[in-house]
């Protein structure tokens, strides 16, 4: 399987009902010889082991319905296996050596003096990472040293390769998260970013007077994220946890549009000629009338104006009690406002605490995350408790979108269990 476009990421299935044992054996494909030290986890998870002298791992997981089983090993190739609940049996896995592939690749970004993280460094960050200024700083990449990065000037396009997983500690949520690139791309052309990737999350050790802060910061990074509007959308309870949804219809900025290219174009250019990338206007173009006009645009909304209708989800989806999963799809595209409150000392108000506020004296404030959802093809997703979906076809941008790693969970995350 593979996430493409948008940043569209993989979750793993967590449910929160019995016990099952994975285990099995990894082995060499050639040679059949059993392989120690295989990393053995459950995608975007904090569930997971590593292969013992024999190349033999077990674990349990509590879980009902999918989840996606990885196996990462320096110096082979990736293996990652969809398991359902009702087909879990000992498994036996090989994992192929890789090829000389991201060898060569290494050779030519050197040869190309593409491949610095000093001048790449920067917009890979930022597109990994996500936009909130808060939880980026909390984040650190660990050893950008195994990144390498080779940009096509024929193309126009950024590729970043990683030799072995590239590991960011997010001191605010406190995981250590270990990911394994399958690929990223990012074209200049059309701002598309192409990102196929595997998480592993591991608890950070902190001081027990920090744990209310990092109880809040991942309360702030899990409330109106996907997973939650997800996991809500499977409890009938989207308005109760602040979602409201709308028919949506825009009238883009076609100025923006034009202007975006132009800059996008020039960073471009400049990337190829100056040893680091320039992302202010000012000093991209000389002439300052130019430039300004340019920033003033920029400062501009990307919609003009937009048509929106409030609707009912249940026009959109419905329950397999059988399977208890939600079918949720949809020919308009959909705007998703969640209503995020915030008390008067800024910090977050959940949902079932929302609940014991008397109205007279809450003066709380009510801030709106947008996020706008668009189907491709007729399939949609199908939900399951835990928010996760295997199927690729929604697509989204706005406030879920930029969230990406930095406000990432693992999704056996529970906030009701104290973060």
């Amino acid at each position: 399987m593979k996430k493409y476009l948008l940043f569209l990421l993989f979750f793993a299935s967590m449910a929160v009902q019995a016990q099952t044992l994975i285990k099995g054996q990894v082995n060499d494909e050639k040679t059949k010889k059993p392989l120690q030290g295989v990393n053995v986890y459950v995608n975007n998870s904090t569930l997971g082991t590593a292969t013992d002298q024999d190349g033999k791992f077990a674990f349990s997981v509590p879980f009902n319905g999918k989840i996606e089983l990885v196996f990462s090993y320096i110096g082979y190739n990736k293996n990652t296996i969809i398991l359902e609940s009702q087909d879990v049996n000992e498994l036996a896995v090989e994992l192929k050596q890789q090829s000389n592939t991201l060898n060569e690749v290494v050779i030519k970004a050197t040869k190309s003096k593409s491949g610095n993280f000093d001048k790449w460094g920067p917009l890979f960050s930022k597109l990994l990472l996500g936009n909130s200024h808060s939880f980026v700083a909390g984040c650190t990449i660990k050893n950008p040293e195994v990144l390498v990065f080779y940009f096509d000037q024929l193309t126009n396009q950024l590729a970043v390769y990683a030799k072995s997983p590239l590991i960011i500690e997010n001191r605010l949520t406190a995981y250590r998260i270990k990911l394994d690139f399958d690929n990223f791309k990012y074209d200049f052309n059309t701002y598309v970013l192409e990102c196929s990737y595997s998480a592993f999350f591991e608890e950070m050790s902190r001081p027990k007077d920090k744990e209310a802060t990092v109880v809040m910061w991942r309360h702030m990074a899990y409330y109106g994220s996907q997973m939650h509007f997800m996991r809500a959308l499977h409890a009938n309870e989207l308005t109760r946890n602040g979602y409201v949804v709308y028919v949506y219809k825009a009238i883009q900025n076609k100025e923006k549009e034009r202007v975006s290219k132009i800059i996008q174009q020039k960073l471009t250019e400049n990337s190829v000629t100056q040893s680091s990338v320039v992302y202010d206007i000012g000093k991209l173009f000389k002439i300052r009338d130019t430039a300004n006009y340019y920033k003033m645009i920029m400062k501009q909304e990307d919609v003009l104006s937009a048509d929106t209708v409030r609707t009912n989800i249940k026009r959109y989806s419905s329950l397999n009690r059988q399977l208890d999963i939600i079918s949720f799809k949809s020919k308009d595209s959909l705007m998703i406002n969640y209503q995020m409150f915030l008390d008067r000392n800024n910090k977050l108000v959940t949902p079932e605490n929302l609940e014991k506020w008397k109205m007279k004296d809450f003066k709380a404030k009510n801030k709106g995350l947008v996020t706008i959802f668009y189907f491709v093809g007729d399939e949609g997703i199908n939900v399951q408790r835990t928010g996760y979906y295997p199927e690729t076809g929604l697509y989204m941008y706005n406030d879920m979108f930029d969230r990406r790693i930095s406000q990432l969970l693992p999704w056996d995350y529970d906030p009701d269990k104290g973060g």
